[in-house]
This record gives C-alpha cells, structure tokens and sequence, in this order.
C-alpha cells in the first residue's frame, strides 16, 4: 500500500512567512527547542494517547453511537487533513461526536470550555460583592441497584426537594440569584453512585443557613426510596455537604481536570502528569472504590471484561443527560449569553482551531482581534482516503501527529510505509458524511 501525499504547503500563498514544520516555543531562562520544555511535551503526548485509547475502546463498545465516527470519519470525501500550530499537530476535516459521557476527547474540549464559563460566573458574581457556595447532593445505595432506577429516583428526590417551600424560602432568605448543577457519578464496591454539586450564587455569609437544608434532602431520600431511617447517620455524614465561597472556587479550578493520584495508565504515565493541561470530565478517582466512567475504560483496555460492560450501561443512561444545569434567569442575572450545546461546544472549540480569525469573529461571535490571538494551523499534509484507512487499521493516529511535529511532511510519508509493513490491529473503514437527498438536508453517512 503506497502512501499518497498531496497539498504540503512550504510558505504562505500571501507571502507571509511560514510557520514551519518545527514551531519555537520558548520561555524565558530555557534552551531553545522545537516545543519548549521536553517535560510539558511529553505530558502533552502522554496526555493524547490516552485520550485516543479511550475513545478507540469507546468506538469498540458503542458501534452505534456518535463517538463510534469520531475523529475517525470523515466530513467529505477530501481525505484528512494533518496541521500544526505553535500549540501541536491536529487531524482536520474529521467528524466530532460532541460527547460529553462516551468521549474523552470532545469531553476535554467541552469541560474545559464549561470551567471557564463557571469561573468567569463567580468572578461576575464575586464582583457583585456575592459569594459562591459548593452543595453536594448524594445518597446511600448499594451493589444490586441498577444505574437506571438509582437515577430516576435520585431526580425525582432533587426536583422535590428544589420545588420544596423549605429550599425555596431559603434561596429567598440568602438572596440567591441562582445554581449551576453538576451532574457526576462513579462505580465502586457498592454499586453506582450519582451525585451532584450545586454552586449556589447567594450573598455572603449565608452558609448557616444553607446548611439547614440538610434534614429536608435526607427526609426527601426516605420520601422517594432511596434510604430509610436505619441509614439516618451515614446520611447525616454523607448524603448533604455545603461548604463556602473558598471550596466552591477550588472545585471549578479542578472541574474537568485529573488530580494526581491514583491510575498508572497504558503508556505507563501518570494521569497527574499532565494534570494542569488534561480536561476530560471524568475525574480519577483515588481508590478502586470509586472509578469514574473513562477509568472503566481504561480498565476495560487493560482487560476487565465486566468494566467494559458497566461503560455500556452508563452510556446507555446517561446519553442525553446534561452535565451542568443552570437555573432559570442566573445566566441573566450575570449577563452571560446564551448557553451553548456540548455538541456546538466541541464544534466551535474545532472552528477555533482551523478557521482563519474572520471566519472565527463571524462564527464564534468574538471580536476579530481576540480571533488574531488564536493559534494559526498550517497544513502540512492530506491523508487520502486508502491511507487514513492504514492509519486507522494499525490504530495509528497519535503516531501521525507526533511524527509531523517532530519529522513534518517527510516522517509523515515515511511513517506511511512503515505501517503498510505492519499486521493490522483493527478495523480500517471509515464514512464520509454528506448531506441533502431524501434526508433533506439532514447529514447522513456514506461508506467508502
């Protein structure tokens, strides 16, 4: 199988000067390199690999689901497209699933984009003179409950409670414009636990108050099935916490991030490794007592079975489902704009990344100046259609990008031909998408 290479682009057709294959990223007090400190590029690397792993065994487990095309199909028939920035290699022209729950690529993206979007709402609201409050949301459950019934049950319990008189003349009393909600879960020895944590934009030193609401949510978990009053001192301990404005920031500050124990991962790194430039929704946990859905995965990857199904059923209950929950009229009181979707999100995070900085000012409504600072992607090479199949067959992609970044054009072309010599490890069809016909207009895949 020859690797076909095509559009390599040497210099800027308006003849200003070109990036290069090798971008200068140094600071201060540094030996010049290609990308800075060789410790932050590896974590970098660490990092992508174990995204892309995870989202391969996602695709395994869920053919029939968006994360099954992404960053795998294509959005036309053009092949795709292999481009660098100062900030690293990506691969354009290929489909995004916008999944929050069953992609750890698109998740990095979206939280990341959700973490800033909280912080700038408490410093609006901190301005105002307010405080911000964390409320953490949980109950007692056990191995043989189903995700399924533990989740109808625990919103049902949240509605009445938030729908309560006691939690509605509360919210009055402490002056509460509002809570964004996040939703979390995880799996250990007993079973699925849901959970949530509520940031509680109120006036300042209201947490007595707040912390009055911890009778009504337990009487509302016996109310609805979730516990029963033999359980009463675990909950007591357990199933309400509210704390004040200085771990409310601390949590959006780790939102989206790894912390830095627990979990040696494939490529034998640790996740903490990279932790302040790693965004995935999924937190890992510090115990098997607690995994999180993408460590599932990845013990899936390392061979357990049963983890891999448990992966299923999450996907399975929580598609759909929305990760953070914002209060009717709060984004109006901090003069936010409208929320974005997860799948507008990934989507405008990829605009941002390959658009030129009119397209972006017209697309992401920011102004042109602030799209100028965007990092500039220069193509370097476009994998055909029987190539990107080889780099897709020899579960090849992470290579592709470290090797343009570090080789460019040429280690590309010889990275090509060095995979046709190996033995296939997965599958190497793809789709292009397409649009119009009797789908009217809707997209649609179309098989190569």
């Amino acid at each position: 199988m020859a690797p076909k290479k095509s559009n390599i682009r040497q210099a800027d057709p308006a003849g200003r000067a070109s990036l290069g294959i090798y971008t200068n990223a140094v600071h201060a007090g540094q030996k010049p390199s290609k990308y800075g400190h060789s410790g932050r590029k590896d974590a970098i690397n660490a990092t992508r690999r174990i995204r892309f792993q995870l989202q391969r065994a996602a695709q395994g487990l869920l053919p029939q689901e968006r994360v099954a095309h992404c960053m795998r199909s294509t959005l036309n028939a053009n092949g795709v497209q292999v481009l660098i920035s100062a900030k690293g290699a990506s691969l354009g022209n290929l489909s995004r699933c916008g999944s929050i729950w069953q992609c750890p690529i698109c998740a990095a993206k979206i939280t990341e984009g959700r973490r800033q979007e909280l912080q700038q709402a408490i410093n609006i609201w901190v301005a105002k003179d307010g405080e911000v409050y964390l409320m953490s949301l949980t109950f007692p459950h056990q191995v043989n409950q189903g995700l399924k019934e533990n989740l109808k049950l625990f919103s049902n319990a949240l509605r009445k409670f938030k729908n309560s008189r006691l939690y509605k003349n509360i919210m009055a009393e402490i002056g509460s414009a509002g809570s964004v909600r996040a939703l979390e879960v995880t799996h250990g020895i007993n079973g699925w636990h849901p959970h949530t944590h509520d940031l509680v934009f109120a006036r300042k030193d209201q947490l007595h108050l707040l912390q009055r609401l911890q009778s009504a949510w337990i009487d509302m978990l016996i109310k609805v099935g979730l516990a029963d009053r033999s359980q009463m001192n675990d909950m007591m301990q357990a199933a309400f916490d509210v704390r004040n404005g200085d771990y409310s920031a601390q949590y959006v500050a780790k939102f989206g991030y790894e912390p830095a124990e627990r979990s040696k991962t494939m490529t034998d790194e640790h996740w903490g490794a990279a932790r302040e430039l790693t965004k995935s929704h999924a937190k890992v946990g510090k115990s098997q007592s607690g995994r999180t859905p993408f460590m599932l995965l990845r013990d899936f990857i390392e061979g357990d079975q049963d983890a891999g199904a448990l992966f299923q059923e999450f996907s399975l209950h929580f598609k759909g489902k929305c990760q953070l929950f914002w209060s009717r009229n709060l984004r109006k009181a901090l003069a936010l704009p409208k929320e974005k979707s997860d799948i507008e999100m990934a989507e405008t995070a990829e605009i941002a990344e390959r658009a030129d900085s009119a397209e972006i000012a017209t697309i992401v409504e920011i102004t042109e100046t602030e799209a100028l600072a965007l990092p500039e992607r220069e193509l370097v090479y476009v994998l055909e259609s029987e190539s990107w199949s080889l780099v897709l067959s020899r579960n090849a992609r992470c290579n592709v990008l470290e090797t343009v970044e570090e080789a460019g054009a040429d280690g590309v072309a010889a990275l090509l031909t060095e995979l046709a010599g190996r033995h296939a490890t997965h599958q190497g069809g793809f789709c292009y998408q397409e649009f119009g016909g009797l789908w009217y207009n809707k997209p649609y895949w179309v098989e190569l």
